[in-house]
């Protein structure tokens, strides 16, 4: 077995054997979702947690302000912001928001390959977003948090590399280290983490492609359609032959178009979603 091939099949193992750090869910996280469990939680209650970390106020000030959600008039205060959201969506975006902090690794060159995959998660997820909105398969906000989530496995797998010197640094060895085991470590922090199963399964079908199921388009279906969009790179026909796509396009009218003004209309719809999970 190949040097690379030696170290990933090790790597894995350790995550199976839970021999490798799993993160934890984030904090703010836990706190939020500690107080929506319990029935005699107030607004006022949530408002005073969440102000305590003043970019995720801001954060769901921007969602509540979007046009998904925005009312007839602006909320005034962060109380009015979590009333608009509702209890559901709050614990989507708050553990959306706090994924970002959940890499804590010390070496460059992997900080730099956390930041890329980083970057493309919240690509997908605006795509995610702006698919949920076309099709109606899932909430804007179940299609960001799994968007974001499909790929949460890289964290831990690139935090567990540094105790690994002898693995390939360059940026193609990481990213195909990723691609490769991004999916199956995902599964196993999330099952940890207790997410909805509809969720979990977006990462476990991250790459593969020609899957097929009964019924119509689902959540995964949805997060790989994101993905392939995201991706410049593809050509059209692929992405019309992708089983996801055509199951997504049956029930929505707007995506049955040409690939090429369908990526035209779409790469012009995202960048709203592209601000938003931007913080901008």
């Amino acid at each position: 077995m190949p040097p690379a091939d030696a170290v990933r099949f090790a790597l894995y193992n350790r995550f199976l054997k839970g021999e490798a750090k799993v993160p934890q869910m984030p904090e703010s996280h836990l706190r939020v979702r500690r107080l929506l469990g319990d029935a005699r939680t107030s607004l006022e209650q949530l408002a005073r947690v969440i102000n305590a970390d003043p970019p995720l106020a801001a954060y769901l000030m921007q969602f509540a302000e979007s046009p998904l959600l925005r009312g007839a008039r602006p909320c005034a205060s962060l109380r009015d912001v979590l009333a608009r959201l509702g209890t559901r969506r709050l614990g989507n975006l708050v553990l959306g928001f706090s994924l970002r902090n959940l890499y804590i690794g010390k070496e460059r060159i992997l900080q730099q390959m956390f930041r890329a995959r980083w970057n493309a998660a919240r690509e997908r997820a605006a795509y995610s977003a702006l698919l949920a909105q076309h099709s109606q398969v899932a909430e804007a906000d179940d299609a960001i948090l799994a968007g974001l989530l499909q790929d949460v496995g890289s964290l831990p797998l690139l935090a567990e590399l540094e105790r690994w010197p002898q693995y390939p640094r360059d940026a193609e060895s990481l990213q195909r280290l990723c691609e490769q085991l991004s999916g199956d470590i995902g599964v196993v922090i999330m099952t940890v983490w207790k997410l909805p199963t509809l969720t979990i399964e977006c990462a476990r079908q991250r790459s593969r492609w020609e899957r097929e199921h009964d019924g119509p388009a689902d959540l995964a279906d949805l997060v790989q359609v994101a993905e392939q969009l995201r991706n410049p790179a593809l050509a059209g026909d692929a992405l019309a032959e992708l089983p996801a796509f055509r199951r997504l396009a049956q029930g929505c009218p707007a995506l049955q178009q040409p690939i090429p003004q369908l990526r035209a209309q779409l790469n012009e719809e995202v960048k709203l979603w592209q601000r938003l999970l931007a913080g901008r």
